[in-house]
């Protein structure tokens, strides 16, 4: 049974999780979870906590294989009972991160801020990271036969 069932997104509930492709030459590949004030962004990083990740952008069809894959990574997180979320802390504690972990990328959680660009959201404490991290938890990993909503969005941009 399959813990993500694919909706077409002008039928996708409140609490559906969307992966947008957003029209242009390079592009962004976003998991927006509706309903939550937060979207996840893809990030290389290369594990040195000194060296902050990079947000990545994408050619049109590597975008497009890559909203493919991180479905299939979040399915794979299900099946395997290992939730992909994380709380990292920057190297003084002083701010938090939420961080959705797949093979390739660190998704990084960042506030919807309507024409700015996107920043990672700061938390002030573990505490707060965690809360957000269990949130995002019930849309990004959800139970195995949960059917929680997904839809994919590489078209329909105002």
């Amino acid at each position: 049974m399959a813990a993500f069932r694919r909706v077409d997104p002008r039928k996708a509930g409140p609490q559906a999780l969307g992966i947008l492709v957003p029209p242009g030459v390079r592009t962004l590949v976003i998991l927006r979870p509706r309903g939550l004030p937060w979207d996840l962004l893809p990030a290389r990083w290369t594990g040195s906590r000194e060296v902050p990740p990079e947000f990545c952008a994408f050619g049109r069809e590597e975008a497009a294989r890559l909203a493919r894959r991180v479905h299939e990574a979040l399915e794979q997180a299900v099946a395997v009972r290992i939730n992909p979320l994380q709380t990292v802390g920057d190297p003084r504690g002083e701010t938090f991160q939420v961080w959705l972990r797949t093979d390739e990328y660190v998704w990084i959680v960042c506030e919807q801020t309507p024409g700015k660009a996107y920043r990672p959201a700061l938390f002030k404490s573990p505490d707060e990271a965690e809360q957000v991290g269990d949130r995002l938890t019930l849309v990004l990993w959800p139970a195995a036969d949960a059917k929680q909503e997904l839809y994919f969005n590489t078209q329909q941009f105002a």
